[in-house]
């Protein structure tokens, strides 16, 4: 019959070799699990960063090219804003000793943490709130993203020098449209007229359309008897709580009347709309 091959032994050996052998699983959370880059090398995205005209306080959008490899979106348009524009037109208003200590996302708010080179507190309002603007409208224009919180050492602080920043920021489409201008003024604006007695004036800057004659009477009747005698007043610590097509604004307000009298409010909150190339007060009320 001959030698037949012994087939079935040699099988049977392999396979108890093959169960003295151990394996490892590893899980994702482990710490020896391999990292995993979702980009590959030269993955080029666009993104959006937004500086200031060198000529004007208007932000514009500067479209870059990046590659993202193994960086999270949101640290690469960062990175690129401190880098600073390549646009001869534009200008760069971060600070330059400003450096971004962490970057993560919770829900649609970014919070990024800056050193405290961000903070000048004797910086004019303009800048501050172009400073201001230029990151959130860069982080705001990832897809995920719909406001930031600005954090200093890892903590919330009040306000800069006068932009609120103890809550999260949304995108200000204003800044892209017109150029900055001091709410302060629109405040004073509309005291002069009172203290002017022009109701007419201070009737119109509250109206989004024509003005209502009917409307107009009833208003010019309440300032006629309720400030009758109004002499001057003051106007202090104004901050802004958001600057957009609707802005937001806290102040303090004191009256003094001829018989002297002085009429204090220790907080107002006044909101403004952009309508038709202009300031519209659309509300004034106790904080």
């Amino acid at each position: 019959m001959g030698n037949k091959p012994k087939i079935i032994p040699l099988i049977i050996f392999i396979l108890l070799l093959m169960g003295c052998q151990t394996y490892t699983v590893l899980y994702k959370d482990d710490l020896n699990y391999p990292p995993i880059n979702p980009m590959p090398e030269g993955y080029q995205v666009d993104i959006s960063l937004f500086f200031p005209r060198k000529e004007s306080d208007i932000l514009v959008e500067e479209v870059r090219k990046v590659n993202l490899e193994n960086k999270k979106l949101e640290t690469v348009v960062m990175d690129e804003l401190l880098k600073g524009t390549k646009k001869e037109d534009l200008r760069n208003v971060i600070p330059s000793g400003a450096k971004i200590l962490s970057i993560h996302l919770q829900g649609s708010v970014a919070y990024v943490n800056f050193n405290k080179a961000l903070i000048n507190e004797k910086i004019v309002e303009n800048e501050e709130v172009l400073i201001i603007y230029s990151i959130v409208n860069s982080l705001a224009s990832i897809e995920d993203i719909d406001n930031v919180q600005i954090l200093i050492e890892g903590e919330k602080k009040d306000k800069y020098s006068k932009h609120i920043l103890n809550e999260p920021i949304g995108f200000s489409k204003l800044l892209i449209v017109t150029p900055y201008y001091s709410p302060n003024n629109i405040i004073q604006e509309y005291y002069d007229a009172l203290l002017k007695r022009d109701f007419r004036k201070m009737f119109k800057m509250g109206s989004v359309h024509d003005v209502n004659e009917s409307k107009y009477d009833l208003f010019e009747s309440y300032y006629e008897t309720q400030e009758l005698g109004l002499a001057n007043y003051q106007i202090n610590n104004v901050e802004i709580i958001k600057y957009d097509n609707e802005i937001i604004l806290l102040y303090e307000l004191s009256l003094y009347y001829s018989d002297g009298r002085i009429g204090r409010d220790t907080m107002l909150e006044m909101g403004l709309k952009y309508v038709d190339n202009r300031f519209v007060v659309t509300t004034i009320r106790s904080y």
